[in-house]
């Protein structure tokens, strides 16, 4: 009984907190956006150095559809995402499809997106925001997930869970 009341009390301080951090980046990023992110705009370049050290910048991607996962590392709701992403990578692997998560929350860091990439066995390009793409892309809410088609367009937009096959239709589309 103890340890039940003891998981609820957690999920509900698990809830508030991601609720509190949505509210403080959506008043952040109102004011630090002058250029609202639309399906049929051009997308923003951001340049990122991912978890394994690599180089992540989206002008250099041209040519290729780029599906961008805003998330945090220590949100495990993001981890179903992830792994569709993970299949979605997978399956599109060599058919000009670039897949990044970015962990744009203030508490994310290094070790919690190690922690997110194995438990979730997740395998996908994972990076802090350090080129402000929260800013750039309006990202108020985990797992908000934009796809940019290979012209830099971005021609998806999704503030919530998106599936395998919705990650499938709207690839579908564009490659």
């Amino acid at each position: 009984m103890n340890v039940n009341k003891l998981l609820i009390g957690g999920l509900i301080i698990s809830i508030g907190a991601i609720v509190f951090l949505n509210v403080k980046l959506s008043s952040k990023n109102s004011t630090t956006s002058t250029r609202t992110v639309t399906i049929g705009s051009i997308a923003p370049d951001f340049s990122l150095t991912t978890l394994d050290k690599e180089s992540f910048k989206l002008s250099d991607k041209k040519g290729k559809a780029v599906i961008l996962f805003g998330m945090a590392g220590w949100c495990g709701t993001c981890i179903p995402e992830g792994r569709a992403l993970t299949r979605i990578r997978n399956e599109y692997m060599g058919k000009e499809l670039e897949v990044i998560g970015v962990a744009f929350t203030k508490g994310d860091n290094e070790d919690f997106l190690k922690e997110f990439r194995e438990l979730g066995t997740v395998n996908m390009p994972l990076a802090l925001d350090t080129d402000n793409v929260a800013s750039k892309y309006q990202l108020v809410r985990l797992e908000t997930t934009y796809i940019i088609n290979k012209d830099g367009v971005i021609v998806y937009k999704d503030e919530g869970f998106t599936s395998y096959e919705d990650y499938k239709r709207e690839v579908d589309k564009i490659i």
